[in-house]
């Protein structure tokens, strides 16, 4: 069920891109750059946001009035700084699941999809701390309920939540916290970034510049049509009802304010715990590392260039041999692809399940039969390309529909050698067909550009064209669904062999355009609008015709136990700063407390106080949904957990109008409750 699930997703996957292909070709499909745009909005984020310090005031007081108002300019980078951080999540997002799909995320390729995943929680803590720094209404209802989530952990000591109920209590030294966690956080998100492509030799990190350059065209276009701004200022004595979300940041929200805070945490740490441990999860059969032939080795560093995962490292020489160098194979972050054994010109380096002379004697034994009359056709096939299942006659490993063809298997075209092609050629072949993955889109990275390089005499080790005659070579780029396509190229072919077709040089599958299409253009406009209507599509919180009661108190419950003085021996064996005649500390009993409206309980319930010996005081933060109107509030709360017998009791008729809030809190002062401002 799994294993299908995830064959329809990938098959998916490559009938859209397939789709994308003909309208951008492979050298400029957005599916084939998504982590690419990701760096590229991350660094517009980046920029945009370092400018808005020099513009955004650091207070509670000042912070919504500093975004208010802008020039164009300012105007300008704030749009960029949000729309820009809704374009990385959104592509960050695709580029988990496509490359999940692509079971491009297992063994060697670990740590990119690890710190992956950080990265896509890095920048959603980034999101929330933004949105919060706004302070306005949704800065309000996200404050808020980040408080409720962050108070499941028992580790602070004042509930956060207190800082929220009413205008008075919301101080700059938190907002200082929150602007600090938004500013630090990018510090952590570039070394994730760089932990990201350690591993990947010559990673991608810019789209084409066509590309880059419309989607920054774009995102422009969406800043002045639709600029970034603020709902009204945040005031605790109101309670947003409606408005509009960004759905790549804030989904959570709603489901934190309709459940319980437990299930937001269970939902987070399982999904981030699964999603982490799914390179370990399925674990495939290692084929084991490639091997290194020092006898062979000269030092010349070709298959440490073209390793596309940084497996080989060159060190110096440790055989005696008259070379500088050798090169050594790190088997952990070794994919077994090939690609350095098509690299080395001097049969130094094999795969342990696949050696040279492995390939020698299957290509020998695969050319030595009668064609009848056709032209014998060696098809050098990817591993991961067209989807060779029942395709291929087991006994005679040729193609069930061209029989006069014989297919060699390889884990990446790449892998060979123009000293093989030649081989195949010796033994009797009419031509060698290479079949290999969708262009720009190889399972290992590079293995159709070293591969197309090497025939076209541009990278080394480079065919012989004065040994092999160029009509009798054809290469082409085939995805798994590509089965019709591949068989067509595969007929055409050998019917150029034999009408005796020549060609000047090597046919390779080039990119069919070399420049962005406007219908191009105007399909990335498409997920532009998308992520634009999900980044303030509206969600109703409450009825707007409610209100809310705000019960809320901070207070110390009486002693169990009558607190006694230290001894002088329990004095002696205190620190000397720490020797003072203050009573021993107890344990306290919980604060009960219940609150009726128009005499129906609504709350009731005890406080457990704080502290690692229950020495502490108890707090309480309840929301209370309500109708408008005039209502009569009652309170009653005990220090002694007593459900029966009340130290104290307030009771008042109270007018609550749609969309206010009334925070009811204790004083110490006073010894009983009353309405905060």
């Amino acid at each position: 069920m799994y294993r299908s699930a995830l064959a329809a997703g990938h098959k998916g996957f490559l009938i859209f891109e397939d789709w994308l292909n003909k309208v951008f070709s492979p050298r400029f499909n957005p599916m084939y750059y998504l982590g690419a745009i990701a760096f590229l909005f991350t660094w517009i984020v980046f920029i945009s946001g370092l400018y808005l310090m020099f513009v955004y005031s650091i207070s509670v007081e000042k912070a919504y009035d500093s975004l208010q108002g802008l020039n164009w300019f300012n105007q300008l980078m704030r749009s960029l700084h949000r729309y820009a951080a809704d374009g990385a999540m959104i592509v960050l997002l695709a580029h988990l699941v496509r490359e999940y799909f692509n079971d491009r995320y297992r063994r060697w390729r670990w740590v990119a999809w690890v710190t992956g995943v950080a990265l896509i929680l890095i920048y959603w803590a980034l999101g929330v701390t933004g949105y919060w720094m706004v302070w306005d209404q949704r800065s309000q209802v996200i404050a808020r309920l980040s408080a409720e989530f962050l108070d499941f952990i028992p580790i602070w000591g004042e509930p956060l939540t207190r800082a929220f109920i009413s205008n008075e209590t919301v101080t700059n030294i938190l907002f200082i916290g929150v602007i600090f966690v938004h500013l630090a956080v990018p510090t952590i998100a570039l070394f994730l970034l760089w932990q990201h492509v350690i591993r990947i030799s010559r990673p991608v990190i810019n789209p084409p510049k066509e590309l880059a350059i419309v989607l920054t065209t774009l995102l422009m276009v969406l800043c002045f049509a639709y600029p970034a701004t603020s709902l009204g200022r945040a005031d605790m004595n109101v309670f947003a009802a409606r408005f509009g979300l960004d759905w790549w940041y804030l989904a959570l929200y709603p489901f934190l304010a309709s459940y319980p805070d437990w299930g937001a945490w269970a939902f987070i740490i399982a999904g981030t715990g699964i999603l982490t441990a799914l390179p370990w999860l399925i674990r495939p059969e290692n084929p084991g590392k490639a091997e290194m032939v020092l006898s062979k080795c000269v030092g010349c560093e070709l298959c440490f260039n073209d390793c596309p995962y940084e497996a080989i490292m060159m060190q110096r020489r440790t055989d005696g041999l008259p070379y500088k160098e050798e090169a050594v194979v790190v088997e952990k972050k070794c994919a077994s692809c090939g690609l350095c054994v098509g690299a080395c010109d001097y049969h130094a380096i094999d795969l342990p399940d696949l050696t040279e002379e492995m390939i020698y004697t299957e290509i020998k034994n695969l050319m030595s039969f009668d064609s009848k009359g056709e032209p014998r056709i060696l098809n050098v096939a990817c591993g991961y390309g067209v989807n060779m299942k029942g395709l291929i006659d087991p006994d005679t490993k040729a193609l069930k529909e061209m029989p006069n063809v014989k297919v060699l298997m390889l884990p990446c075209v790449a892998m060979l050698q123009p000293v093989m092609i030649e081989m195949a050629m010796k033994s009797g072949a009419d031509g060698v067909f290479i079949s290999g993955c969708q262009a720009k889109d190889c399972h290992f990275r590079e293995g159709d550009q070293f591969i197309e390089g090497r025939l076209l005499n541009t990278r080394p080790p480079v065919l012989r064209k004065k040994a092999v005659d160029p009509a009798r070579i054809r290469a082409g780029w085939f995805s798994a669904i590509h089965t019709r396509e591949f068989l067509e190229d595969l007929r055409r072919f050998a019917n150029d062999i034999k009408e005796g077709k020549k060609e000047v040089k090597v046919s390779v599958h080039r990119y069919i355009r070399e420049r962005l299409t406007v219908p191009g253009i105007v399909l990335i406009a498409i997920p532009a609008v998308f992520t634009l209507v999900l980044s303030d599509f509206p969600y109703t919180f409450y009825e707007q015709k409610d209100s809310m009661l705000m019960f809320s108190f901070k207070h110390s419950g009486r002693n169990i136990t009558e607190a006694t003085p230290l001894t002088n021996e329990e004095l002696a064996k205190l620190p000397p700063h720490m020797r003072v005649r203050a009573p021993k500390s107890t344990r306290r009993f919980p604060v009960y407390a219940e609150v009726t409206i128009d005499g129906k309980k609504v709350v009731s319930r005890s406080y457990n106080p704080g502290g690692l010996k229950s020495e502490g005081s108890s707090y309480a933060y309840e929301k209370i949904i309500t109708t408008q109107g005039v209502r009569k509030v009652t309170i009653r709360m005990s220090d002694t957990n007593s459900q029966e017998k009340f130290d104290y009791i307030y009771s008042q008729e109270i007018e609550f109008k749609p969309g206010r809030q009334i925070c009811l809190d204790y004083s110490e002062a006073k010894k009983g409750f009353y309405i905060r401002n």
